[in-house]
């Protein structure tokens, strides 16, 4: 269908894929399904009090044209310079400001005890619409893909690993570069603030 128009307590592993899978996967606008990777038993969250952001990693992010584009113009579907620099800052500033609304929990620069690590890639982006496509109204912005990790920050050990793809904004919206840069920023901040929320709610059972 086409977007364009004119559980058990947790204390071992089951409480970090909860947790990530969760808090990741909250801001699709249905729920939106997460594969587990990887996942490491005997994982105790309860000593963790801080975040360490790594990079959004886009080396190898591409954008794809939704289905219904043929013979789509490659210039036209594709990332800017502007567009990465605003990708890698918007995750780091966003994100921050999600886990730290909650007063709770820090994001911090290094690495150390009591610090989960989070290294999220992003695979491909879809856009329901072009940059061209001024006058186009679509439900959201679009759909990303992506694969993330979380480790200690210390020993980097790997706890969890996941992937999964989720829609971008949930409300129909004129094509504009505000309204997709609205809608990124709004996920990661929301990726953010249910880490925190889930992160809490854990270590309280």
């Amino acid at each position: 269908m086409s977007h364009y128009s004119n559980s058990r307590p947790i204390r071992n592993v089951g409480i970090a894929v909860w947790l990530v899978a969760a808090a990741l996967g909250a801001w699709a606008q249905a729920p939106a399904p997460l594969t587990v990777t990887f996942s490491r038993p005997g994982v105790d969250l309860s000593p963790y009090t801080q975040f360490r952001l790594l990079p959004l990693n886009i080396s190898g992010t591409r954008v794809i044209p939704p289905p219904w584009v043929e013979n789509a113009d490659p210039h036209e579907w594709s990332l800017t310079r502007d567009n990465k620099e605003f990708l890698v800052d918007e995750f780091a500033r966003a994100v921050r400001e999600g886990i730290e609304s909650g007063g709770k929990y820090k994001v911090v620069d290094t690495a150390g005890p009591g610090t989960l690590q989070l290294e999220v890639r992003l695979i491909s982006l879809t856009p329901w619409a072009s940059r061209e496509e001024k006058d186009a109204t679509t439900l959201g912005s679009g759909t990303l893909s992506f694969e993330a990790y979380v480790r200690d920050s210390r020993s980097t050990e790997l706890l969890v690993a996941y992937e999964g793809d989720q829609p971008v904004g949930k409300d129909y919206q004129e094509n504009t570069a505000l309204n997709k840069a609205s809608n990124i920023t709004e996920h990661f901040k929301t990726w953010g603030r249910n880490l925190s929320q889930r992160l809490a709610a854990a270590q309280a059972r």
